[in-house]
């Protein structure tokens, strides 16, 4: 009797230390909503790479400096800016695929809307054109009637050009329009007086300015904005991504904002494309955090892009920007 009470003992403790060990490994073990969770965690914190196209303007600078001080970084974006000389380059890499993002404008979001690509414009970007000339008698838009005007049709310089036309009693039949693909050479004509006026953003626009040209309109860059960055059909899907990629723009703006040109020197001279003696004395503008094209000017572009044949059917621009949001 004395043995099986000594039996049962032992079976006792054994079960105890049985239901011990399994009581600790069960509260070690992670629970089925805690790895769901974790998962979810990582795969929200991935890093999004993207490759965004930019144009040697002003208009790029931000994302120069979001990238340079780690902002677009802090938001799990690897973003990888590709510089453009030209619309044309840019747009054929658009074609072909290769960017999730660019610096393009209203009047090519058209071409991209017509192409039935998917871009839609994610903000208007902070950049401007002028209209200088190198006739002494034109002193204003009005003067323009009857000269000849270096520029490219179906491109946004023109719609801006045209826009300022018609605030000043003149339409397009009223000048004559020599088309010239390239922005230097534009530059080169007006100078040589070869053209009796064009249309450029800056660095161009300071550089005419420089060569003694006179300057007989220019946009304002905070209200009248026509460039934009547009993202692909992936990405513009991407809520959070948008977002990120916004508050990361926006941040860098500020940046800006607090700074002057001389401060950014480098990315100037070697990103976009200005001359280190006009970079010198360059005043940057004010630039705005993300925001939509006004409905209006992208109605007008849009109109305009239809009427030149860029655009071949009415379309809703609104359906083609997405929601800003800090």
């Amino acid at each position: 009797m004395r043995g099986i009470i000594m039996k049962l003992k032992k079976m006792v403790t054994l079960l105890s230390v049985f239901a011990l060990v399994s009581l600790t490994l069960s509260a070690c073990a992670p629970k089925e909503d805690s790895v769901k969770k974790s998962s979810s965690t990582s795969k929200s914190e991935k890093t999004v790479s993207l490759n965004l196209g930019t144009m040697p303007a002003p208009d790029s600078l931000p994302l120069y400096v979001a990238k340079e001080k780690g902002y677009f970084k802090e938001e799990g974006l690897d973003v990888k800016l590709t510089s453009f000389k030209s619309p044309t380059e840019r747009d054929a890499a658009i074609s072909a695929g290769q960017l999730n993002g660019a610096v393009t404008d209203v009047v090519a979001l058209a071409s991209y809307v017509n192409g039935k690509l998917g871009w839609k414009s994610a903000t208007a970007l902070t950049g401007y054109f002028g209209i200088v000339t190198s006739d002494s008698s034109v002193k204003t838009v009005a003067d323009l009637k009857g000269k000849t005007i270096a520029t490219l049709s179906r491109q946004t310089p023109t719609f801006y050009l045209y826009q300022q036309l018609k605030k000043n009693g003149l339409s397009a039949d009223d000048v004559t329009i020599k088309e010239v693909p390239s922005i230097p050479v534009r530059l080169q004509l007006v100078a040589q007086k070869q053209a009796d006026a064009t249309i450029l953003p800056d660095p161009f626009l300071s550089m005419a300015k420089a060569q003694g040209l006179t300057e007989i309109a220019k946009s304002n860059p905070t209200k009248y904005q026509t460039t934009i960055l547009a993202l692909d059909k992936k990405t513009s899907q991407n809520k959070e991504t948008v977002a990120k990629l916004t508050k990361a723009y926006n941040k860098a703006v500020a940046q800006i904002n607090k700074h002057q040109a001389s401060d950014y020197q480098t990315i100037l001279t070697k990103n976009l494309s200005f001359p280190e003696s006009v970079a010198k004395s360059y005043t940057l503008p004010h630039y705005t955090k993300a925001q939509k094209v006004a409905e209006s000017t992208l109605k007008e572009a849009f109109e305009y892009a239809k009427s030149e044949g860029v655009l071949k059917e009415n379309v809703d621009p609104a359906k083609y920007q997405l929601s800003v949001t800090d």
